[in-house]
């Protein structure tokens, strides 16, 4: 199994994606970012059960991570807004990657981090809470060759398609 436990990126939750976007490229000097409209999350559980987490990301390279922005549309349960924290301004998540993602799932529940959700589609990826250690989840990918390309493109300043589109993830 590979895993890169170091930081890969980092979210934060905005209630208004373009000015986020925005603010971002003046401050940080970030861009271009790559926006995916309502993200494609697949089979998408909240706690093992059938959820909705409908929502628009924008990603751009920031340094040696990438910087991923949110928008939340329509979110159900309630209790899933909540477990994932978010709000305006919050920290989303902070992620990285692995090859095995059942395993590395096993480190974490062995650690004492509850699994939140998991997505099979376009990105397949866990989210789990870690407790006292962070206020917000940690989202493990096992990434997909159109999310690979997605980071890569990001890193070298391009555009790269939606890959979580069907259609695109399988070409």
């Amino acid at each position: 199994m590979t895993s890169n436990r170091g930081l890969h990126h980092i979210a934060y939750w905005t209630d208004d994606l373009d000015l986020a976007m925005r603010r971002a490229t003046e401050l940080l000097g970030v861009g271009p970012f790559r926006v995916i409209e309502h993200v494609g999350l697949g089979d998408f559980r909240f706690r093992g059960e059938p959820a909705v987490l409908d929502h628009s990301a924008a990603f751009a390279q920031w340094g040696p991570v990438i910087l991923e922005l949110n928008v939340a549309h329509e979110v159900h349960p309630p209790e899933l807004r909540d477990a994932l924290g978010i709000a305006p301004g919050a920290v989303s998540h902070t992620s990285w990657w692995t090859t095995d993602l059942a395993d590395e799932g096993q480190h974490m529940t062995t650690n004492g981090c509850a699994l939140i959700t998991t997505s099979v589609g376009g990105a397949v990826a866990d989210w789990f809470s870690v407790g006292p250690l962070f206020a917000h989840p940690i989202e493990i990918h096992q990434p997909t060759p159109p999310v690979r390309g997605m980071w890569a493109s990001l890193a070298e300043g391009s555009i790269y398609p939606d890959p979580t589109t069907p259609e695109e993830a399988t070409s």
